[in-house]
């Protein structure tokens, strides 16, 4: 089972890397390169940035909600474009899905949710929180980057130095789901229907792969209604909030955010229930 644990989280690890390793390339282009053109192009398009974080999160990838935390916390993204990306995720659900030749109108409705929760959450959010100021320097101060090296350099050291502590804490997560069960978790969320929305939600906010793929199993077992599926969903960002918790040192901040994600999850998975889905 030790094994099993130090390769699924190798796994989780390593399709994220790609995207980091982006990421922190575009961000060390900002700031050496492009200088303030970039970053006031991006303020001026704040506008769409929830649509576009909605859009690019419902692709089938667990890596967009981790380079999304990262941008977040240089203040490239707003709080509402990250949480949209939140929600919008599909982490393991979509290729489950796949992989069990589920039917399409199991899968659409779902991915519908998604769109619609992550685009409302997204400009909501944005629409009553304050903007942050973008500042690449100061994310680079606290990684002790001094530019010398060139660009990839520093881009590559920035990935290795989150993609280290991301596997350690991946590793304690998942250590953490296979010590529990999955039997285990199923049980509690089966055994409570009138509470499947937030028992749902408990299993979903687990920064975790293995979560997404019980809550889809589950689904397509018919273990779990529609709504307990979609509220668990939407709170599961894969490791994207473990990555959030890693580059953005405002502990309080980083708390509102999986706060509001976690609520966000759990008021729509109860509208839906409310309406008998």
């Amino acid at each position: 089972m030790v094994i099993d644990i130090l390769l699924d989280s190798l796994i989780d690890v390593v399709k994220i890397v790609p995207f980091l390793f982006v990421i922190y390339l575009f961000l060390e282009y900002m700031e050496q390169q492009a200088g303030h053109k970039m970053e006031r192009f991006l303020e001026k398009h704040r506008r769409i940035n929830p649509l576009a974080g909605t859009l690019f999160g419902m692709l089938p990838s667990c890596g967009f909600a981790g380079a999304a935390s990262s941008l977040y916390a240089t203040g490239v993204i707003s709080a509402g474009t990250l949480i949209a990306v939140y929600l919008s995720s599909s982490d393991e659900m979509l290729s489950i899905m796949i992989s069990e030749q589920a039917p399409w109108d199991k899968v659409w409705p779902i991915l519908l949710v998604k769109l619609i929760s992550g685009l409302i959450a997204g400009y909501l959010i944005d629409i009553v929180s304050r903007h942050r100021t973008i500042d690449v320097d100061e994310f680079c101060r606290r990684e002790h980057d001094d530019h010398s090296h060139g660009i990839f350099y520093s881009a590559f050291l920035h990935t290795a130095e989150v993609a280290v502590w991301l596997l350690i804490i991946t590793i304690v997560f998942n250590g953490l789901v296979a010590f529990i069960g999955q039997d285990t978790l199923r049980a509690f969320v089966a055994n409570h229907p009138h509470q499947s929305v937030l028992a749902g939600t408990l299993v979903g906010i687990i920064p975790s792969c293995a979560s997404s793929i019980l809550l889809t199993t589950m689904y397509l077992e018919g273990v779990i209604p529609f709504a307990a599926v979609c509220a668990g969903l939407l709170v599961n960002a894969g490791t994207g909030m473990m990555v959030l918790f890693r580059v953005n040192p405002k502990l309080s901040d980083n708390f509102r955010i999986l706060f509001m994600t976690w609520f966000s999850g759990f008021v729509i998975g109860l509208v839906l229930q409310f309406f008998g889905f």
